[in-house]
Protein backbone atom coordinates (compact mmCIF):
# COMPACT_ATOMS: atom_id res chain seq x y z
CA UNK A 1 0.00 0.00 0.00
CA UNK A 2 2.71 2.47 -1.04
CA UNK A 3 1.29 5.86 -2.06
CA UNK A 4 -1.91 4.16 -3.21
CA UNK A 5 -5.28 5.71 -2.55
CA UNK A 6 -8.26 3.52 -1.84
CA UNK A 7 -11.95 4.40 -1.62
CA UNK A 8 -13.86 2.44 1.02
CA UNK A 9 -17.60 3.11 1.09
CA UNK A 10 -19.63 2.01 4.10
CA UNK A 11 -23.43 2.03 3.97
CA UNK A 12 -25.22 2.39 7.29
CA UNK A 13 -28.98 2.09 7.76
CA UNK A 14 -30.93 3.19 10.79
CA UNK A 15 -31.90 -0.36 11.79
CA UNK A 16 -29.74 -2.73 9.72
CA UNK A 17 -26.14 -1.81 10.44
CA UNK A 18 -22.81 -2.86 8.93
CA UNK A 19 -20.76 -4.28 11.79
CA UNK A 20 -17.57 -6.24 11.21
CA UNK A 21 -15.62 -5.76 14.43
CA UNK A 22 -16.52 -5.45 18.09
CA UNK A 23 -14.79 -4.02 21.13
CA UNK A 24 -15.42 -4.19 24.82
CA UNK A 25 -18.50 -2.33 25.99
CA UNK A 26 -18.47 0.75 28.12
CA UNK A 27 -19.13 0.71 31.79
CA UNK A 28 -22.64 1.82 32.68
CA UNK A 29 -23.32 4.49 35.24
CA UNK A 30 -26.63 6.30 35.66
CA UNK A 31 -27.86 4.67 32.46
CA UNK A 32 -25.05 6.07 30.30
CA UNK A 33 -21.93 4.59 28.80
CA UNK A 34 -19.00 6.23 30.48
CA UNK A 35 -15.86 7.51 28.83
CA UNK A 36 -12.97 9.50 30.12
CA UNK A 37 -13.70 12.52 27.93
CA UNK A 38 -11.05 14.36 25.95
CA UNK A 39 -7.53 14.03 27.28
CA UNK A 40 -4.28 15.53 26.15
CA UNK A 41 -1.96 12.86 24.80
CA UNK A 42 1.73 12.67 25.64
CA UNK A 43 3.01 15.04 22.93
CA UNK A 44 2.22 16.64 19.59
CA UNK A 45 -1.34 17.07 18.38
CA UNK A 46 -4.23 17.45 20.79
CA UNK A 47 -7.33 15.25 20.50
CA UNK A 48 -9.81 16.37 17.86
CA UNK A 49 -12.91 17.99 19.36
CA UNK A 50 -15.01 19.45 16.52
CA UNK A 51 -18.28 17.94 15.33
CA UNK A 52 -21.18 18.65 13.00
CA UNK A 53 -24.50 17.07 12.00
CA UNK A 54 -25.90 15.20 9.04
CA UNK A 55 -29.56 16.17 9.12
CA UNK A 56 -30.90 16.61 5.59
CA UNK A 57 -33.19 13.57 5.72
CA UNK A 58 -34.93 11.60 8.48
CA UNK A 59 -31.66 10.92 10.33
CA UNK A 60 -29.84 13.37 12.60
CA UNK A 61 -26.31 12.04 13.10
CA UNK A 62 -23.40 13.65 14.92
CA UNK A 63 -20.05 13.24 13.16
CA UNK A 64 -16.76 13.90 15.00
CA UNK A 65 -13.54 14.94 13.28
CA UNK A 66 -11.34 12.52 15.22
CA UNK A 67 -12.15 9.33 13.33
CA UNK A 68 -15.24 8.41 15.39
CA UNK A 69 -18.91 9.32 15.07
CA UNK A 70 -22.49 9.12 16.37
CA UNK A 71 -21.75 9.98 20.02
CA UNK A 72 -20.94 13.05 22.10
CA UNK A 73 -17.58 11.84 23.54
CA UNK A 74 -19.24 11.74 26.96
CA UNK A 75 -21.29 8.56 26.86
CA UNK A 76 -24.48 9.56 25.00
CA UNK A 77 -25.60 8.32 21.57
CA UNK A 78 -26.30 10.95 18.92
CA UNK A 79 -27.72 9.01 15.96
CA UNK A 80 -31.41 9.90 15.98
CA UNK A 81 -33.98 8.12 13.80
CA UNK A 82 -36.45 9.70 13.25
CA UNK A 83 -34.44 12.88 13.53
CA UNK A 84 -37.10 14.83 15.45
CA UNK A 85 -37.31 12.19 18.19
CA UNK A 86 -35.07 11.06 21.04
CA UNK A 87 -34.66 7.39 20.00
CA UNK A 88 -31.22 6.42 18.73
CA UNK A 89 -30.22 3.39 16.66
CA UNK A 90 -26.41 3.46 16.94
CA UNK A 91 -23.95 4.50 19.60
CA UNK A 92 -20.50 4.81 18.05
CA UNK A 93 -18.42 3.86 15.02
CA UNK A 94 -14.89 4.30 13.68
CA UNK A 95 -12.45 3.07 11.04
CA UNK A 96 -9.98 0.26 11.85
CA UNK A 97 -6.93 -0.34 9.62
CA UNK A 98 -3.93 -2.61 10.11
CA UNK A 99 -1.22 -4.42 8.17
CA UNK A 100 2.35 -5.74 8.25
CA UNK A 101 5.44 -3.96 7.00
CA UNK A 102 8.40 -5.64 5.28
CA UNK A 103 9.76 -6.73 8.68
CA UNK A 104 6.41 -8.24 9.70
CA UNK A 105 5.88 -5.43 12.20
CA UNK A 106 2.23 -4.68 12.82
CA UNK A 107 1.10 -1.18 11.85
CA UNK A 108 -2.31 -0.40 13.31
CA UNK A 109 -4.79 2.43 13.75
CA UNK A 110 -8.14 1.82 15.44
CA UNK A 111 -10.39 3.67 17.81
CA UNK A 112 -13.30 2.91 20.11
CA UNK A 113 -14.57 5.24 22.84
CA UNK A 114 -11.35 7.17 23.64
CA UNK A 115 -11.47 5.79 27.20
CA UNK A 116 -8.06 4.16 26.68
CA UNK A 117 -6.52 6.54 24.17
CA UNK A 118 -6.54 7.98 20.66
CA UNK A 119 -5.14 6.79 17.32
CA UNK A 120 -6.45 9.52 14.97
CA UNK A 121 -5.88 13.26 14.65
CA UNK A 122 -7.06 15.85 12.15
CA UNK A 123 -5.29 17.27 9.12
CA UNK A 124 -3.25 16.14 6.10
CA UNK A 125 0.27 14.68 6.18
CA UNK A 126 3.37 15.67 4.24
CA UNK A 127 4.04 14.08 0.85
CA UNK A 128 7.85 13.87 1.22
CA UNK A 129 7.81 10.31 2.58
CA UNK A 130 7.99 11.28 6.26
CA UNK A 131 4.18 11.44 6.56
CA UNK A 132 4.57 14.21 9.13
CA UNK A 133 2.28 16.80 10.67
CA UNK A 134 2.39 19.33 13.50
CA UNK A 135 0.14 20.80 16.17
CA UNK A 136 -0.79 23.83 14.08
CA UNK A 137 -1.92 21.68 11.15
CA UNK A 138 -3.98 19.40 13.38
CA UNK A 139 -5.66 22.39 15.00
CA UNK A 140 -6.36 24.12 11.68
CA UNK A 141 -8.15 21.10 10.25
CA UNK A 142 -10.19 20.26 13.34
CA UNK A 143 -13.44 21.02 11.53
CA UNK A 144 -15.59 20.16 8.53
CA UNK A 145 -16.26 21.52 5.09
CA UNK A 146 -20.05 21.23 4.93
CA UNK A 147 -21.84 21.68 1.62
CA UNK A 148 -25.12 20.76 -0.05
CA UNK A 149 -25.90 19.82 -3.61
CA UNK A 150 -28.59 22.53 -3.59
CA UNK A 151 -26.00 25.22 -2.81
CA UNK A 152 -23.82 24.06 -5.71
CA UNK A 153 -26.80 23.89 -8.07
CA UNK A 154 -27.74 27.43 -7.06
CA UNK A 155 -24.17 28.57 -7.71
CA UNK A 156 -24.18 26.96 -11.16
CA UNK A 157 -27.40 28.79 -12.02
CA UNK A 158 -25.36 31.99 -11.69
CA UNK A 159 -22.64 30.95 -14.13
CA UNK A 160 -22.33 31.67 -17.83
CA UNK A 161 -23.77 28.73 -19.84
CA UNK A 162 -21.01 29.07 -22.44
CA UNK A 163 -17.86 29.69 -20.37
CA UNK A 164 -18.99 28.37 -16.99
CA UNK A 165 -17.56 31.47 -15.28
CA UNK A 166 -19.44 33.06 -12.39
CA UNK A 167 -21.74 35.91 -13.39
CA UNK A 168 -22.12 38.47 -10.55
CA UNK A 169 -25.60 39.70 -9.74
CA UNK A 170 -27.20 41.87 -7.08
CA UNK A 171 -29.43 39.08 -5.81
CA UNK A 172 -26.73 36.44 -5.21
CA UNK A 173 -23.47 36.09 -3.30
CA UNK A 174 -21.28 33.01 -3.49
CA UNK A 175 -21.82 31.26 -0.12
CA UNK A 176 -18.89 30.64 2.26
CA UNK A 177 -19.07 26.86 1.84
CA UNK A 178 -18.10 27.32 -1.82
CA UNK A 179 -15.74 30.29 -1.42
CA UNK A 180 -13.85 28.63 1.44
CA UNK A 181 -13.81 25.08 0.10
CA UNK A 182 -10.49 23.47 1.30
CA UNK A 183 -9.28 22.59 -2.18
CA UNK A 184 -5.57 23.15 -1.54
CA UNK A 185 -3.03 22.13 1.07
CA UNK A 186 -0.05 24.18 2.25
CA UNK A 187 2.84 23.36 -0.08
CA UNK A 188 5.25 25.29 2.17
CA UNK A 189 4.63 22.49 4.69
CA UNK A 190 5.12 19.79 2.04
CA UNK A 191 1.41 18.99 1.96
CA UNK A 192 -0.33 17.97 -1.24
CA UNK A 193 -1.60 20.96 -3.18
CA UNK A 194 -4.86 19.11 -3.85
CA UNK A 195 -7.14 18.22 -0.94
CA UNK A 196 -10.94 18.44 -1.21
CA UNK A 197 -12.03 17.63 -4.79
CA UNK A 198 -13.21 20.47 -7.00
CA UNK A 199 -14.42 20.85 -10.56
CA UNK A 200 -11.75 22.87 -12.38
CA UNK A 201 -13.85 24.76 -14.91
CA UNK A 202 -10.98 26.60 -16.62
CA UNK A 203 -8.46 23.77 -16.26
CA UNK A 204 -5.72 25.83 -14.59
CA UNK A 205 -5.34 23.57 -11.54
CA UNK A 206 -6.30 26.40 -9.15
CA UNK A 207 -9.54 26.56 -7.18
CA UNK A 208 -11.36 29.79 -8.05
CA UNK A 209 -15.17 29.97 -7.78
CA UNK A 210 -15.16 33.22 -9.77
CA UNK A 211 -13.74 31.18 -12.66
CA UNK A 212 -16.61 28.70 -12.27
CA UNK A 213 -14.88 26.15 -10.00
CA UNK A 214 -16.98 24.42 -7.34
CA UNK A 215 -16.94 21.48 -4.88
CA UNK A 216 -16.90 18.50 -7.20
CA UNK A 217 -20.36 16.99 -7.32
CA UNK A 218 -20.63 14.95 -10.51
CA UNK A 219 -23.46 17.15 -11.76
CA UNK A 220 -23.88 15.50 -15.16
CA UNK A 221 -23.15 11.98 -13.85
CA UNK A 222 -20.37 11.52 -16.41
CA UNK A 223 -17.77 9.92 -14.13
CA UNK A 224 -19.68 6.75 -13.30
CA UNK A 225 -17.78 3.63 -14.46
CA UNK A 226 -14.73 5.67 -15.49
CA UNK A 227 -11.18 5.27 -14.18
CA UNK A 228 -10.07 8.88 -14.64
CA UNK A 229 -7.32 9.72 -12.14
CA UNK A 230 -7.65 12.46 -9.53
CA UNK A 231 -5.86 15.80 -9.89
CA UNK A 232 -3.38 14.73 -7.24
CA UNK A 233 -2.26 11.87 -9.45
CA UNK A 234 -2.68 13.44 -12.89
CA UNK A 235 -1.25 16.90 -12.14
CA UNK A 236 0.85 16.46 -9.01
CA UNK A 237 1.97 12.85 -9.38
CA UNK A 238 2.16 12.14 -5.65
CA UNK A 239 -0.21 9.15 -5.58
CA UNK A 240 -1.06 6.26 -7.87
CA UNK A 241 -4.21 4.20 -8.28
CA UNK A 242 -6.65 7.03 -7.59
CA UNK A 243 -10.09 7.18 -9.21
CA UNK A 244 -11.80 10.55 -9.54
CA UNK A 245 -15.27 8.97 -9.51
CA UNK A 246 -14.55 7.65 -6.00
CA UNK A 247 -13.09 10.93 -4.78
CA UNK A 248 -15.84 13.34 -5.87
CA UNK A 249 -18.40 14.75 -3.44
CA UNK A 250 -21.50 12.63 -2.86
CA UNK A 251 -24.99 13.05 -1.46
CA UNK A 252 -27.47 15.91 -1.09
CA UNK A 253 -25.63 17.03 2.06
CA UNK A 254 -21.95 16.32 2.64
CA UNK A 255 -19.40 16.70 5.42
CA UNK A 256 -15.81 16.55 4.13
CA UNK A 257 -12.80 16.39 6.45
CA UNK A 258 -9.28 14.98 6.60
CA UNK A 259 -7.58 13.08 9.42
CA UNK A 260 -4.46 10.98 9.98
CA UNK A 261 -2.79 8.47 12.27
CA UNK A 262 0.52 10.35 12.75
CA UNK A 263 -0.52 13.27 14.95
CA UNK A 264 0.68 11.61 18.13
CA UNK A 265 1.39 8.30 19.84
CA UNK A 266 -1.25 5.57 19.31
CA UNK A 267 -2.51 5.30 22.87
CA UNK A 268 -5.66 3.35 21.95
CA UNK A 269 -3.96 0.35 20.32
CA UNK A 270 -0.28 0.98 21.14
CA UNK A 271 0.25 0.07 17.50
CA UNK A 272 2.95 1.58 15.31
CA UNK A 273 1.65 4.40 13.10
CA UNK A 274 1.06 3.71 9.42
CA UNK A 275 1.32 7.24 8.02
CA UNK A 276 -2.20 7.37 6.60
CA UNK A 277 -3.96 10.47 5.37
CA UNK A 278 -7.69 9.80 5.32
CA UNK A 279 -10.05 12.06 3.40
CA UNK A 280 -13.52 11.32 4.66
CA UNK A 281 -17.05 12.09 3.60
CA UNK A 282 -20.24 11.61 5.58
CA UNK A 283 -23.25 12.16 3.35
CA UNK A 284 -26.98 11.62 3.02
CA UNK A 285 -29.78 11.94 0.48
CA UNK A 286 -33.22 13.48 0.94
CA UNK A 287 -35.64 11.08 -0.79
CA UNK A 288 -39.13 9.63 -0.46
CA UNK A 289 -37.97 6.02 -0.04
CA UNK A 290 -35.82 3.97 2.37
CA UNK A 291 -32.69 5.96 1.52
CA UNK A 292 -34.25 8.84 3.44
CA UNK A 293 -33.52 6.82 6.60
CA UNK A 294 -29.85 6.17 5.76
CA UNK A 295 -26.46 7.85 6.03
CA UNK A 296 -23.35 6.94 4.04
CA UNK A 297 -19.59 7.19 4.57
CA UNK A 298 -16.66 7.21 2.16
CA UNK A 299 -12.93 7.13 2.99
CA UNK A 300 -10.10 7.90 0.58
CA UNK A 301 -7.07 6.37 2.29
CA UNK A 302 -3.58 7.43 1.19
CA UNK A 303 -0.36 5.89 2.45
CA UNK A 304 1.99 8.88 2.84
CA UNK A 305 4.87 6.76 4.14
CA UNK A 306 7.60 5.08 2.07
CA UNK A 307 6.94 1.50 3.17
CA UNK A 308 4.57 -1.08 1.72
CA UNK A 309 1.95 -2.76 3.88
CA UNK A 310 0.99 -6.38 3.27
CA UNK A 311 -1.90 -8.41 4.69
CA UNK A 312 -3.74 -5.12 5.13
CA UNK A 313 -7.28 -5.16 6.50
CA UNK A 314 -9.86 -2.39 6.69
CA UNK A 315 -13.05 -2.51 8.70
CA UNK A 316 -15.74 -0.25 10.07
CA UNK A 317 -16.15 -0.84 13.78
CA UNK A 318 -19.72 -0.20 14.91
CA UNK A 319 -21.35 -0.26 18.33
CA UNK A 320 -25.00 -0.85 17.47
CA UNK A 321 -27.37 0.21 20.22
CA UNK A 322 -30.82 -0.09 18.69
CA UNK A 323 -32.67 2.07 21.16
CA UNK A 324 -32.15 0.47 24.58
CA UNK A 325 -28.69 -1.11 24.48
CA UNK A 326 -29.22 -4.19 26.66
CA UNK A 327 -31.85 -6.06 24.62
CA UNK A 328 -30.18 -6.17 21.19
CA UNK A 329 -28.90 -9.02 19.07
CA UNK A 330 -26.61 -8.89 16.03
CA UNK A 331 -26.18 -11.13 13.02
CA UNK A 332 -24.49 -11.22 9.65
CA UNK A 333 -25.05 -12.30 6.07
CA UNK A 334 -21.60 -13.43 4.92
CA UNK A 335 -22.50 -13.67 1.23
CA UNK A 336 -23.68 -10.05 1.17
CA UNK A 337 -20.98 -8.73 3.50
CA UNK A 338 -23.83 -7.42 5.64
CA UNK A 339 -24.13 -7.00 9.38
CA UNK A 340 -27.37 -6.17 11.16
CA UNK A 341 -28.76 -5.44 14.59
CA UNK A 342 -32.26 -6.17 15.89
CA UNK A 343 -34.23 -6.05 19.12
CA UNK A 344 -34.23 -9.27 21.12
CA UNK A 345 -37.45 -8.42 22.97
CA UNK A 346 -40.92 -7.44 21.84
CA UNK A 347 -40.68 -4.11 23.65
CA UNK A 348 -37.53 -2.04 23.36
CA UNK A 349 -36.45 -0.68 26.73
CA UNK A 350 -38.76 0.55 29.46
CA UNK A 351 -39.60 4.09 28.50
CA UNK A 352 -36.01 5.28 28.21
CA UNK A 353 -35.57 8.38 26.00
CA UNK A 354 -33.32 6.49 23.58
CA UNK A 355 -35.69 3.50 23.29
CA UNK A 356 -38.19 2.73 20.55
CA UNK A 357 -40.81 1.11 22.79
CA UNK A 358 -43.10 -1.51 21.34
CA UNK A 359 -44.52 -3.95 20.72
CA UNK A 360 -42.87 -2.96 17.43
CA UNK A 361 -40.58 0.03 16.89
CA UNK A 362 -42.57 2.76 15.15
CA UNK A 363 -41.85 3.31 11.47
CA UNK A 364 -39.49 6.24 10.81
Amino acid sequence: MNNISRALVIVLISVFVTSQSFAEKYRYENGKKQGSGLKETSAGCAPASAYDWLDINNVRARINTGGDMWWDLDGTAKYFVPKAGSATSMFSGALWIGGLDINNQLKLAAQRYRQVGIDYWTGPLTIDGTAATDEATCARYDGFAKVTRAAVDDFLSHTDPETGFFVPSEDYEIPPEILEWPAHGDVTKNQSYYLAPFYDNDGDGEYDPFAGDYPYYDIENVLCHTDIASMEEELEGTITGSILADQVIKGDQTLWWVFNDKGNVHTETNGAAIGMEIRAQAFAFATNDEINNMTFYSYEIINRSTFVLTQTFFSPWVDTDLGYARDDFVGCDVARGLGYCYNGTAIDGSGDPESYGGPQPPPP
